[in-house]
């Protein structure tokens, strides 16, 4: 699969600037937005009786204050988003944090999870060398079950902001052979984000 990687803009510079500055995940970690995000996930988790969670973007923690995790492990590609959540949930024995960089992570197995949740992040991450890691790390997790909450778009879609790269995340999927999708649900606010929720399950 060929994409041309025409976004020169640094994602990871992006977000820990903005961390380190004093901002925030964005309008989808707060509001209605985080509170529908909540409801899903937080459903998924009772319902399946999860209990042991890896999320690659943890941001600044907002998302995390709403989720009904059990044991949790939250990776993000700005340090300070890491020191920010560090900081607090430090009274929270049950939450993990790390740094995750795509380039420098190698996980054979060692890290592995019931669920992986992944949200509003793989349409952020500009690199398309980066997103196809960062896929392959989402996976190599071997989660049973793997949420993704991203924009559902086709390869050559206009980028709306630099911020943004958009992919045909269907066909990228489709090199998971382990995994099959469980389902679609889109979004709720459809005024306010264009993404919806990918829900995987790893193949008996």
């Amino acid at each position: 699969m060929t994409e041309k990687n025409n976004n020169p803009f640094d994602y990871k510079s992006y977000w820990e600037n903005n961390y380190a500055q004093g901002g925030t995940s964005g309008s989808g970690s707060y509001g209605v937005l985080a509170d529908f995000k909540a409801e899903i996930i937080n459903d998924f988790i009772e319902e399946h009786g999860i209990q042991k969670v890896i999320e690659f973007g943890c941001g600044d923690g907002n998302q995390i204050s709403l989720m009904k995790y059990g044991q949790y492990l939250g990776l993000d590609v700005a340090n300070s988003s890491i020191d920010i959540c560090a900081q607090r949930f430090a009274g929270d024995l049950t939450k993990s944090f790390l740094p995750y960089n795509p380039r420098h992570f190698v996980n054979h197995g060692f890290l592995s999870s019931e669920l992986v949740v992944c949200l509003d992040v793989l349409y952020h991450i500009t690199d398309n060398n980066d997103f196809r890691k960062t896929l392959d790390d989402i996976f190599s997790c071997q989660a049973s079950f793997v949420i993704l909450y991203t924009r559902i778009t086709g390869a050559n879609e206009p980028n709306v902001v630099p911020t943004i790269q958009d992919r045909d995340i269907m066909q990228h999927l489709e090199a998971y052979a382990d995994y099959q999708v469980l389902s679609i649900l889109e979004q709720k606010h459809k005024e306010l984000s264009s993404a919806s929720f990918i829900i995987l399950k790893k193949n008996l």
